[in-house]
């Protein structure tokens, strides 16, 4: 292997479509569906759970992903500030692909790789592109013409309004996430020590400026947090370890070539473009609920609480996986973005939301049936007080009903306070 970093990077966001796909256009603009044959799809199912492929491979993006590609292969040179130094950086514009969801998501990635010269030109190459604010500006004109003005034609063909910035390419957050694999030359590695691996994997990870034990820099990771953060690290093997977070996932390996179509494939095309599924998706769920439930003073927001709830356990029932696979390992790699992307803690968010309308359901149902109750109460009593009217009339042989019926009313009347009263007042000692 020559002294070469080969560095392939896939920066994610996502937007919520409004109006259906237009298959004919995407064609027309240069997007070509993705379809796997059958046997891909058995050979699939050996490794992963068959509902997990299925979703994959779906008909149509109501019932799972849908895959549209748009091929580029096109070099790019820019010269932007990093860190405070204008640097020029040489990378490769590989493809796009769009990813169609259910629930209206659409997730979009573009691939870029470039043969770096250190750690730090990686790191320092997705930290300037990663963000979006700077689209627009002369540095990034070749970048934005190849890159990212054909997902802005998307978003317009998909929107009612058309982008304004493209700050809107990403609904929640203010930069694209990262999937990244970093191949180094083996002496890049070798003279470090496992406590210093793991810090140039965290540089790399935050894409600081990187650096190793005893010459940190400002934006260097403190120990403490490297340490709390196993969760969401993968050490399985000598030649690879991976570190996922928040808005990264990031693979550190050294001579791995033949494994990186693997992950690309597999960890990044199916394990964590589902889980960013997820999480972008339960992030909307837990926003509309909370906009309904704000204004649920009226019976149409009563309404729209219902049906959302209706649609999350759908998108529960056919877009979650607990365990995808029969094999330890993408289930551990599963694991670790799940945690990373804090899954749980947004379905346990709106558990609480749901659990919390369900008891305010019960609440104002048992409401409702109290005063059918009162209602009926009220209706009995009136029925036995004519009754009672009635019989003491034919004892008495008495024609005056009315008087009758005032007095028996009265006496019944004050012998229900007194029970009312008796009771409160045992409830109250109780």
């Amino acid at each position: 292997m020559d002294n070469n970093y080969k560095h392939i990077a896939f920066l994610c966001g996502h937007f919520k479509r409004e109006k259906a796909i237009n298959t004919v256009l995407l064609e027309e603009t240069g997007w070509q569906r993705v379809i796997y044959d059958s046997e891909f799809k058995r050979r699939g199912k050996r490794y992963y759970y068959p509902e997990f492929i299925d979703f994959f491979h779906a008909q149509s993006a109501d019932l799972g992903c849908v895959r549209y590609v748009r091929k580029v292969n096109t070099s790019v040179s820019m010269m932007v500030d990093v860190r405070g130094q204008a640097r020029t950086y040489t990378f490769l514009v590989k493809d796009l692909t769009l990813y169609f969801m259910p629930h209206q998501m659409v997730l979009f990635s573009l691939n870029v790789e470039q043969d770096a010269t250190c750690f730090d030109d990686c790191s320092a190459l997705i930290y300037r592109l990663r963000y979006i604010d700077d689209f627009y500006t002369d540095a990034y004109r070749d970048f934005y013409r190849l890159a990212v003005y054909p997902i802005v034609q998307v978003y317009d063909s998909l929107k009612r309004t058309p982008l304004q910035d493209t700050t809107m390419l990403v609904e929640n957050g203010n930069k694209l996430r990262v999937f990244q694999i970093i191949d180094a030359p083996a002496d890049a590695l070798n003279g470090l020590t496992e406590d210093e691996k793991r810090h140039l994997q965290h540089d790399l990870a935050t894409f600081s400026t990187v650096s190793i034990e005893g010459n940190k820099a400002i934006d260097s990771p403190s120990e403490k947090w490297q340490k709390g953060n196993n969760k969401c690290r993968v050490a399985v093997f000598e030649s690879w370890t991976a570190l996922s977070m928040l808005d990264s996932f990031n693979i550190l390996c050294s001579g791995c070539e033949s494994l990186i179509s693997n992950w690309v494939d597999n960890y990044f095309g199916h394990i964590y473009i589902q889980a960013l599924f997820q999480k972008v998706c339960l992030f909307d769920f837990n926003n509309r609920f909370k906009e309904a439930l704000r204004l649920q003073g009226n019976r149409t927001n009563s309404k729209q609480v219902t049906r959302l709830v209706r649609e999350y356990e759908a998108f529960e029932r056919k877009c979650c996986f607990n365990r995808i696979s029969y094999n330890f390992l993408p289930q551990l790699i599963s694991d670790a973005v799940n945690n990373s992307l804090e899954i749980n803690d947004e379905m346990n968010q709106l558990y609480r939301i749901m659990d919390k309308e369900r008891t305010r359901g019960e609440e104002a149902s048992r409401k409702k049936m109290n005063r059918l109750l009162v209602c009926i109460s009220i209706l009995t009593l009136f029925s036995a007080i004519w009754d009672a009217t009635s019989m003491i009339a034919k004892i008495f042989n008495s024609e005056n009903n009315l008087e009758i019926f005032r007095i028996v009313g009265l006496v019944m009347a004050i012998v229900v306070i007194v029970m009312l009263i008796y009771f409160y007042k045992s409830k109250r000692i109780d």
